[in-house]
This record gives structure tokens, sequence and C-alpha cells, in this order.
């Protein structure tokens, strides 16, 4: 994103009237797609994190990564919130979780870029494509997928696993 793209962003976020409530978002780039992770449930950005692949895994997960000396999954964004084959490269980890007590989980998302914090509407987290993507905006010409990253954290999950 040069700085030409990165003032209308900006601007249009700050379009926002100051009456409205809002919520802020980590921007993220991964292939092709851009997604809004939610501020609140962001531990940490790790750049160049070492993951270790695990044998038959299933596709979304890049591998285990050592943080905080216990072992956590790191999953591919782009497969996760674009259904397709990963072609990324994994720039960055962002660390996700819903705090530290015993049995509150934590994962790490690989993605491409860090773009940036914006400021949303709250209503732009309501709705529902899937369990992950919570709704799609236009921010400076270009489709974000706002996540509810809560669905991938584990004691957000009923006992049923989902």
């Amino acid at each position: 994103m040069n700085s030409t793209q990165g003032a209308i962003l900006i601007a249009m976020v700050q379009e926002v009237a100051p009456d409205n409530p809002r919520e802020r978002f980590l921007l993220v780039r991964t292939g092709n797609l851009n997604c809004a992770l939610p501020i609140s449930d962001v531990v940490r950005v790790v750049r160049m994190l070492r993951t270790h692949p695990v044998p038959g895994s299933r596709s979304h997960l890049v591998g285990l990564a050592q943080y905080g000396g216990d072992p956590m999954p790191v999953l591919d964004l782009q497969v996760l919130a674009g259904g397709g084959v990963s072609n990324t490269r994994h720039h960055s980890t962002v660390i996700l979780g819903r705090g530290r007590q015993r049995g509150h989980s934590i994962l790490g998302l690989a993605v491409d870029e860090i773009l940036r914090v914006v400021d949303l509407p709250i209503s732009v987290s309501v709705g529902a494509d899937s369990d992950l993507v919570g709704d799609t905006v236009e921010l400076g010409g270009r489709e974000v997928k706002v996540l509810n990253t809560r669905h991938l954290l584990l004691e957000e999950r009923d006992d049923k696993g989902r």
C-alpha cells in the first residue's frame, strides 16, 4: 500500500460519525485478501516466526511454533478466510488469545503483511458469511473481510467443539 492509498484509507475511516460506536481492528493482508482482526483478540505480532510442519495435518495448519515456552498452532489465514490454496509467504504471525488463564487458548495466524490499525463501526462485524467471516466492507477501494476471530479460540466453543 502506498502513501496515497493509506491516506484514502485513513480518510474513509475518519468519515465514521463520532456518535457511532466503533471497534478497533488490525488490518492485514494475506495473499490477495485483506482482513480486519479485532484488536481485542490480538496479543502480539511476530515477524518471521519459525514454525515446524506437522505431518498429515490439514491445509490450514502451517505448523507449530513455540510461544512463551508452549507449543502454539499457527494457521494459514488465507486458507481459513478465502477457502483456497495458500500461495503466501507468511512474513508475520498475528498471535490471538483471550487471556492467559489456564484453559484459555492461544494461536497464531500466518499473514503476509500488517497494514495498520483502523476504527470501524461496530455494526460491520455483525452478519455471517461463515463462522469466521463476519462481514465484508470496502476500505480505500479494497474489499476487507471483517473476521470474528473468537470462533477460532477454544474457550469460545461449546463442548461439542463447534
